[in-house]
């Protein structure tokens, strides 16, 4: 798959419309070669069709899904069809069964992808909620979900889990996701906002289960049960509990695993679910704009209480995790577990107060039990007597349920990686595009000068704006390996101006979107992009393709890193450039181009009319 990347701009405004971005400047070859990238500009292709965002009313409108003209259209239609799918099922007397994933009939092809490794747990059936639940009911009767309600299966998808219980903490929101419904016909409508806008998934109502029909059952399992039929089919083959995958907190809530079976429908099969960040998940509920921050990196933990966490539920949301850790020598099988916390595992923050002097963070496990040990977890000797009275406060109860308290100190200590979701509301635009960018030469070293976007901001005030950068979403095709990785920065410049407003770039290399968030004069601005890549390089294979004679550099081994072989190769020719008679033939693309050179050349191109 070419790499493809987008700028995404949130714009808060007071008046105007959404506009489509286009890019201005994208100085690269075809996809289908791999030469130098040539110096073109393509402002003079594309005109000044710039993205330029507009003024909006303003108004006040609550945080929550991020409202486009695409939303309204997407809510519209899968309302109509799964009104069309009902009346259709009715008038045929038949309930809804989804020729694009069927569980039962076609169960290999929606639960294990292709290629996708180990095997997922299927179950021993296939069954109809209105055949494990006797009074199934989608949210709780005279409520509104919430977190407590939801249990992972074996589905390695416990960052979506926690997005679901993350976005539970904010009424009303789940409920604008689950959009349409017939519970008598089986048919339920969701929305996922995915890469360019909301989109539309429909599914049956059939899971998979973990108990088998009675005929499939060892002649001395019938005898444990006195061959009663009937009676294990009332009991052993009912309720959530035996749902393979996630399901709800009580017995008859089935919102859960049919909203995590749309996903999987979104995304091609259950397979393709394994393994994610929570943030991206809260984007995909939300519409918002995630970023991740390494809790080590942050300057001021105090500023970061007051200007994010406490914020939560407000117009931000958070999740957490942290990597594992190295096995104990003597033990080299054993995961370490630290003071009940799992590594590699997603818990959703879902309150952050401050009472008594004290600040907490109260977070989730989406298995829905295995809680924090430490200091502040539930029955520990910090709960006196006076400190049990301000429970409340704090929105929790005691009990074996996944939810738990920690102290902010520990909470920053004990967690590496802080995932935040910024929301949005129908006061802000939103401007995006997606381009196929080809890959550098090989073996060029990263530098900034191939990619570039052209953005107008609009006055007269100042406009909060937020960008951000990432590549298009390849869960849907999660089964099979990309052959390329890349990481980013970018830069945002005011245009004619030498320097950086400000650089941004992903927390860990080649994992997620880099975020900008500034306020910004009404003016003209370039986002510089500086991108590398990481795939397996051959140099004996692939010699023919650098411009760069192979005599000159032996001794390279084999099925090495494109990546630390032009890292190497920029390194030699920046020392040979220091060589009086060094003629730089064939070479100088190597040596690495500073952001302040390529601004530079951009000035003086404009000022020249690209003469």
């Amino acid at each position: 798959m070419p790499p493809m990347l987008k700028r995404f701009m949130s714009l808060k405004n007071s008046k105007g419309e959404e506009r489509k971005g286009r890019p201005v400047a994208s100085r690269a070859n075809s996809l289908l070669t791999v030469e130098k990238p040539k110096r073109t500009r393509s402002r003079s292709r594309l005109g000044r069709d710039v993205t330029h965002m507009e003024r909006k009313v303003k108004r006040k409108a609550k945080v929550g899904l991020l409202v486009t003209k695409e939303f309204a259209t997407a809510v519209e239609d899968i309302r109509a069809e799964v009104e069309r799918i009902a009346n259709d099922c009715r008038q045929n007397n038949r309930k809804f069964r989804d020729p694009d994933f069927d569980l039962e009939y076609d169960q290999y092809r929606c639960t294990q992808g292709l290629g996708s490794g180990k095997a997922l747990t299927t179950g021993k059936d296939v069954q109809r909620v209105t055949e494990i639940f006797d009074n199934p009911i989608f949210f709780p009767a005279g409520g509104s979900p919430n977190s407590s309600a939801i249990r992972q299966g074996t589905l390695g998808d416990c960052y979506f889990l926690s997005a679901l219980a993350t976005v539970s903490s904010l009424p009303g929101l789940i409920e604008k996701i689950c959009v349409a419904r017939d519970t008598e016909v089986g048919v339920y409508g969701f929305i996922f906002y995915q890469d360019q806008g909301w989109v539309g998934v429909i599914v049956d109502d059939m899971l998979c289960t973990n108990i088998p029909k009675y005929e499939s059952l060892s002649q001395g399992a019938k005898e444990i049960l006195h061959e009663d039929k009937e009676k294990f089919n009332e009991t052993a083959r009912k309720g959530g509990r035996i749902l393979i995958y996630a399901r709800g907190g009580s017995s008859d809530e089935t919102w859960v695993p049919l909203i995590e079976k749309a996903y999987a429908k979104l995304y091609g099969c259950y397979a393709h679910l394994e393994g994610g960040w929570t943030s991206q998940a809260i984007e995909e509920l939300t519409g918002g704009v995630a970023s991740r921050i390494a809790t080590r990196d942050i300057l001021s933990i105090d500023s970061f209480w007051k200007n994010e966490l406490s914020r939560v539920n407000k117009d931000r949301l958070f999740a957490c995790s942290f990597t594992a850790l190295d096995a104990p020598e003597d033990s080299p099988d054993t995961t370490p577990v630290v003071e009940g916390l799992y590594s590699n595992h997603a818990y959703a923050v879902l309150h952050a107060r401050e009472v008594n002097g004290r600040r907490f963070v109260v977070l989730r496990n989406p298995w829905g039990e295995g809680e924090w040990k430490g200091a502040w977890s539930d029955g520990a000797k910090e709960w006196t007597p006076e400190w049990l009275k301000l429970l409340p406060q704090l929105h929790h109860t005691f009990g074996d349920d996944g939810q738990f308290i920690m102290e902010y100190k520990d909470f920053l200590r004990y967690f590496a990686n802080v995932e935040r979701v910024v929301l949005f509301n129908d006061a802000w635009n939103v401007s995006s595009c997606w381009l196929n960018v080809p890959l550098l030469a090989i073996p060029m070293a990263p530098a900034y000068g191939t990619l570039s976007y052209h953005v107008v901001i609009p006055g007269p005030r100042k406009n909060k704006a937020v960008f951000v950068l990432g590549q298009l979403n390849n869960r849907g095709f999660n089964s099979i390996k990309p052959a390329v990785y890349l990481t980013f920065e970018f830069s945002l410049v005011r245009q004619g101006e030498y320097s950086a407003l400000a650089t941004r770039y992903p927390v860990r290399p080649f994992n997620g979107t880099a975020t900008l968030e500034m306020e910004l004069e009404a003016g003209e601005y370039i986002v510089y992009v500086k991108y590398d890549q990481w795939r397996t390089l051959n140099p004996e294979k692939d010699y023919e393709k650098w411009v760069m004679e192979k005599r000159t550099y032996p001794g390279i081994a084999k099925d090495v890193s494109y990546r630390m072989v032009s890292r190497i190769l920029t390194n030699k020719v920046k020392a040979l450039s220091l060589t009086q008679n060094w003629d730089g033939v064939g070479e100088t693309d190597y040596l690495r181009k500073t952001l302040e050179d390529v601004i530079r050349e951009d000035i003086e191109e404009m000022l020249t009319g690209g003469a």
